[in-house]
């Protein structure tokens, strides 16, 4: 047999639908459907050529992967886990957002700066091709792609999608991913959601999809993220793998290839960076404008001191300052700025629980002489869901609860001591 001639490749444009979390595809060898139909405007996918060479190992080492038994098993995939981001939830999809069908195996086999070409064949049967590309050099590609939907200036909905399409026959695993890149973010490098996985042992095409809904008000992140793609792809007759090539701009390996010279072959692909359109993250901002979570305008106590009442110190931070200690309270006046966690846990309060309630005092007013409220760590609630703080209030302890669900470490109530028979006081660590 001889060498096939050399392919150049081609940028392939992304597919904007996408779907949501923890659904898979197997696929099986039904037809295929033009890929001209795949066609969609907006996301950009990701096209890499995973070619088949028919020579020599070229020596490189990788994660070792269950080996496929004729047509009964599909090799190994370590799966993603995500780590538990608070205002991230998984969503399903709609199924209009799903693949309707397989791509199309015509733009496996060419492209500009991606396609390669077979080495010189080893004894033995060729790789089974599909029946539309029996004179194309075997070739994988990987698509990437996504749909950002934003619902005000609080939420996004993030749909993902990754597609692997062959035009040979394989065993092949994938899971699609989503990683964290907003600088800063308490969870920037890690993967915050990941799509059930799929797995096929003798076909060419299968797919991961996940959708999250991110809210921007409680997470710190979700402005910047990447989709990963981790694959491991296995030749039925033994054919090693040649090469991983030049991705189109904006997509980039996220790992090594792994097995090249081997049947097996691993590697993780990343989308490149992207942004949902969220704005930057501002819990205070967020707390301001909840009519649910009434900040007092004045102190408990009668004294005057509009610097430092629970609304203007929210109102400070929302615009970038600093929030003011009373100058009737121990410490006089000071600076400090609001705690990120206690931020959170008041929106999550509000947002998660379900709870409406009326805030008295954050950094300012007058309380103990070491009072976490002086660093700008805990705050104080005489009202809960219309109902004023006392040892009757059915939502006391559900509150409590809450409040340390969220990170508070001192909380005092109706019942603890006479200086919290009229309010709850959460505070986070020093």
């Amino acid at each position: 047999m001889a060498a096939a001639p050399t392919r150049t490749g081609r940028a392939f444009e992304g597919d904007a639908r996408v779907n949501a979390a923890g659904t898979s595809h197997r696929a099986g060898p039904e037809p295929v459907r033009s890929r001209r139909g795949w066609r969609r405007s907006g996301a950009p996918a990701l096209a890499l050529a995973l070619a088949l060479a028919l020579a020599g190992a070229l020596g490189y080492a990788g994660p070792a992967y269950a080996g496929v038994s004729g047509d009964d098993a599909a090799p190994g995939l370590p799966a993603r886990s995500a780590v538990v981001a608070p205002g991230v939830s998984g969503v399903a999809p709609t199924a209009a957002i799903r693949p309707a069908g397989r791509r199309s195996t015509a733009s496996a086999a060419s492209g500009t700066g991606s396609g390669i070409t077979l080495g010189k064949p080893k004894a033995g049967p060729a790789p089974r091709m599909v029946a539309d590309a029996q004179d194309d050099p075997p070739t994988c590609v990987p698509y990437i792609s996504r749909q950002v939907t934003l619902n005000g200036t609080a939420l996004a909905r993030v749909d993902y999608l990754a597609e692997i399409v062959c035009n040979f026959y394989l065993a092949g695993a994938g899971q699609a991913y989503l990683i964290e890149r907003t600088s800063g973010a308490r969870y920037n490098g890690s993967v915050v959601a990941a799509a059930a996985p799929f797995a096929f042992s003798s076909s060419y095409y299968g797919y991961s999809l996940g959708a999250v809904l991110i809210d921007g008000r409680i997470y710190d992140g979700g402005r910047q993220l990447e989709i990963g793609f981790d694959l491991a792809l296995q030749t039925l007759n033994g054919t090693p793998w040649g090469g991983c090539f030049a991705l189109p701009a904006g997509q980039r390996y996220l790992s090594p290839c792994y097995g090249l010279g081997t049947p097996t072959l691993s590697v993780s692909l990343g989308s490149g960076v992207f942004s949902t359109g969220l704005p930057a993250y501002n819990p205070a901002a967020a707390i301001r404008d909840i009519p649910a979570i009434d900040l007092l305008t004045f102190h408990v106590g009668g004294q005057s001191d509009p610097a430092s009442t629970a609304r203007q110190n929210i109102v400070d931070t929302a615009a970038g300052l600093p929030a003011s200690t009373s100058d009737f309270s121990h410490v006089g006046r000071t600076s400090v700025n609001l705690d990120l966690d206690m931020l959170r846990g008041i929106l999550s309060l509000h947002l998660s629980n379900g709870f409406n309630f009326r805030v008295t005092a954050i950094a300012g007013s007058r309380h103990g002489a070491n009072s976490r409220h002086y660093a700008g760590k805990a705050f104080d609630v005489d009202t809960i869901n219309g109902t004023r703080v006392t040892s009757t209030n059915p939502f006391n302890q559900a509150f409590k609860d809450a409040c340390r669900a969220y990170g508070a470490t001192e909380v005092l109530g109706p019942g603890d001591d006479a200086d919290h028979a009229t309010h709850i006081h959460c505070a986070w660590p020093r």
